[in-house]
């Protein structure tokens, strides 16, 4: 074998090796939390706690408009807030499973809809309506959490949870 086969090949064994190690295993960590190391995949803290609106303005959320549940099916209750300066809705479902069955599949369409009016990272302008730049979310107990512009967002309302 010539010594350029022979490079070519360690190459490859030492990427299989970096790819079987970096493999990721079944998302459960201690404390509660599971789900996705990743930043692009959804976090899933407090699977074992309902959560109320209040539950969340203890934690320095600003609730600001409650939304109609139609739009979101099998949400119990809607809120539009603030924290932090930045847009939070949270979508509250009866149970941590309904959150995840029902929510997850609403809360990528919304991060969808709100991709495809963007532009380069610019918002644009449809004839004045508004609407918020949810890029994320994240599941606590039994609420889908939506962020603004990034996970990080949610990341820091999460750190208030007692």
């Amino acid at each position: 074998m010539n010594s350029r086969a022979l490079v070519l090949v360690f190459i490859l064994l030492v990427a299989t090796v970096l790819a079987v190690s970096c493999g990721s295993g079944n998302g459960a960590n201690d404390g509660g939390i599971s789900g996705a190391q990743n930043a692009d995949e959804p976090l899933i803290v407090r699977t074992d706690q309902i959560f109320t609106p209040e539950s969340f303005t203890e934690m320095g959320w600003k609730k600001s408009k409650q939304y109609d549940i139609a739009t979101v099916p099998n949400s119990t209750e809607i809120w539009y807030g603030f924290f932090k300066q930045k847009d939070i809705e949270i979508r509250f479902y009866e149970t941590h499973d309904a959150a995840v069955e029902f929510g997850i599949p609403s809360a990528e369409t919304a991060i969808e809809v709100a991709v495809g009016r963007s532009q380069g990272g610019r918002l644009l302008d449809f004839s004045g309506g508004s609407f918020s730049a949810y890029a994320a979310y994240v599941v606590i107990g039994n609420t889908i959490v939506m962020c603004e512009i990034e996970r990080s967002n949610c990341d820091a309302l999460i750190a208030q949870i007692p």
